[in-house]
């Protein structure tokens, strides 16, 4: 932190632009309105200093309960770019499929989906990340023990909706719902 500090006053020393000989041509009350003018910025320094220690708070207990909620939901999230790459997963899929976090980022969904869904998966991937709304897919994914937990998933694009953007910069959010009692009743 010294260092930094001794940084800071270097650069701005190399600002001034006042000689040793116009500094001593300074009038007493000149002085005295230039130190107020110091104390007046430094005061303004101190308040701006607070307010962006009070907005760096409430961003990290922002960020800390968009962190609680997002593992902690009752449902699976897992979010994926548009080649079907998982870029995060919460906690609660995780659970379900007793994999660590290490174990499904950055891979292909399709690899927790069971052999006989892989197809209708992606065959159907495309059309769903361009267009998810109203539209939903069932699949059984490849859980604990390698028993097949049947899902339901639903999504929500996100990312650069400008008119003609590429699907690059863009990310699916996808929901997915345990419905392995409701498949097992029907």
């Amino acid at each position: 932190m010294a260092e930094y500090l001794r940084q800071i006053k270097d650069r701005a020393e190399k600002i001034i632009d006042f000689t040793p000989e116009e500094i001593s041509q300074i009038t007493p009350d000149e002085i005295q309105r230039i130190f107020y003018d110091l104390q007046i910025h430094q005061i303004e320094l101190k308040m701006q200093n607070q307010e962006l220690r009070s907005a760096q708070e409430e961003l990290t207990r922002s960020r800390n309960n968009y962190h609680y909620f997002f593992h902690q939901l009752p449902i699976g999230i897992v979010i994926v770019n548009s080649t079907g790459f998982v870029e995060q997963v919460n906690d609660t899929l995780l659970e379900w499929l007793a994999l660590d976090k290490a174990q499904l980022v950055k891979k292909h969904f399709s690899s927790v989906i069971v052999d006989e869904d892989k197809v209708h998966f992606n065959s159907r991937f495309d059309t769903f990340f361009k267009s998810p709304d109203g539209k939903s897919m069932i699949l059984g994914l490849v859980a604990r023990k390698n028993q097949p937990l049947k899902i339901k998933m639903l999504g929500k694009k996100v990312g650069a909706n400008d008119a003609g953007s590429s699907d690059v910069n863009q990310t699916l959010i996808i929901t997915i719902t345990d419905v392995s009692d409701l498949t097992e009743t029907t």
